[in-house]
Formats: structure tokens, C-alpha cells, sequence
């Protein structure tokens, strides 16, 4: 995840997230399909914007949270290749 080829991720235009208390819900309106996600997987969302790499998001996230480096790396890693799978996040051309 380290370095300039970090990967680069936006949401899918037909899919909108909010915040609900310590948790959070992904509308993707194509499919009407709806995910329940974490604080931090809706925090994550929140710093998703297209033009930022995973590792710069990772830093963000690390500055916010009491988690060690290597296991926010693979939490991230998972997340983003779970809503990749399900259509939610597209990986930017760079």
C-alpha cells in the first residue's frame, strides 16, 4: 500500500453512505442494495474521494485511531476489496 503507485479508489456515482450514530449504511441505489458498515469502515468512505491514494488515507486514519500500522493496513485492504467486489468502490486510472 506504501509508496506512489498506492492505489486510488472513488465511489461508484450511484452510491451514497451516512452516518448513524457508531455505525453506518451504504445505499447502492443501481442494485437497491443496502450494507451496514463500521465507524471506521464509514470513516473510511469519508476519506475515499478519487484522488487520494489508500496509503495517504491510511495515515489519516492512523493519526484518529489506537490501532497498530500492519493491522489497519489489512483492515483496509479487506474493506475496500469487500465493497470493490460488491460494486461500491472503483479503482482510479493513475
Amino acid at each position: 500500500m506504501k509508496g506512489p503507485s498506492s492505489p486510488v479508489y472513488r465511489l461508484r456515482s450511484d452510491v451514497r453512505f451516512r452516518r448513524i450514530e457508531d455505525e453506518g449504511i451504504v445505499l447502492v441505489q443501481g442494485n437497491n442494495e443496502v450494507l451496514g458498515v463500521s465507524a471506521v469502515g464509514i470513516r473510511l468512505l469519508e476519506l475515499i474521494d478519487g484522488g487520494t491514494g489508500l496509503d495517504r488515507i491510511v495515515g489519516v486514519l492512523l493519526d484518529e485511531l489506537d490501532v497498530e500500522r500492519s493491522r489497519l493496513e489489512e483492515d483496509v485492504d479487506r474493506f475496500v476489496s469487500d465493497l470493490s467486489a460488491a460494486g461500491v468502490l472503483l479503482e482510479e486510472d493513475r
